[in-house]
């Protein structure tokens, strides 16, 4: 998915360039294309909150197994059991969305996008796709800390939170491409709060016998 939306980027600058693709600039102009490649940002998130899901499989293991009631016996509470979880979805995240990065980057460069574009959506893979996986990581978590029977951490409706918090993104560069970037940008700043308001409540919200198996 994250190599799709490289393509789906690398292929709007293409048909969008006149020197590249022999298209007069005013024939695309109805199409938006300039903007496309801000939707491929919004594909990449995906990518990276599908990329973590194993985190939250290892979570429920942990949970079902007592590792989670050894980590309280420690001392621990709600938020240092989640710190390390988040901690892992974030390191894999964020090496699939340097990955994504590095592609934008190398397949702008050969397609000849403009490099304030490119650096907008390098710079919007980043921004909006760790924030996304930090809030589906956090909810699903608390999904799961709140079941009482060994179901798992509810990932289709966790999943489904998480990818809606995103869709904006791709919705927005199609429907109003005049302000998709300030658009992209304050909905990362939304998840970013929504990501913190979950992980500072989560002692309060869920309790230490919800942790256990």
């Amino acid at each position: 998915m994250a190599s799709l939306g490289v393509v789906l980027s690398s292929s709007a600058s293409a048909i969008s360039n006149p020197s590249t693709a022999g298209i007069p600039g005013n024939a695309t102009s109805g199409l938006h294309l300039t903007t496309l490649p801000l939707v491929s940002v919004a594909l990449q998130g995906f990518a990276a909150i599908l990329f973590a899901t194993p985190v939250l499989l290892l979570y429920v293991y942990d949970k079902n197994n007592g590792t989670l009631e050894y980590f309280l016996s420690l001392g621990m509470n709600q938020g240092d059991i989640y710190r390390q979880y988040l901690k892992a979805a974030l390191i894999l995240s964020a090496g699939l969305a340097g990955f994504a990065v590095v592609l934008d980057a190398v397949a702008g460069l050969v397609i000849g996008t403009g490099g304030l574009m490119l650096l907008e959506v390098c710079g919007l893979v980043v921004v909006l796709a760790l924030p996304a996986v930090s809030f589906t990581t956090l909810i699903m978590m608390s999904f799961s800390s709140l079941q009482k029977q060994r179901v798992g951490s509810n990932q289709p409706l966790g999943m489904t939170i998480g990818v809606f918090t995103v869709m904006p993104a791709y919705v927005i560069p199609l429907a109003a491409p005049s302000i998709a970037l300030s658009f992209d940008l304050v909905l990362a700043g939304v998840i970013v709060v929504l990501s913190l308001a979950m992980y500072l409540s989560s002692s309060r919200l869920i309790s230490r016998e919800k942790l256990l198996p």
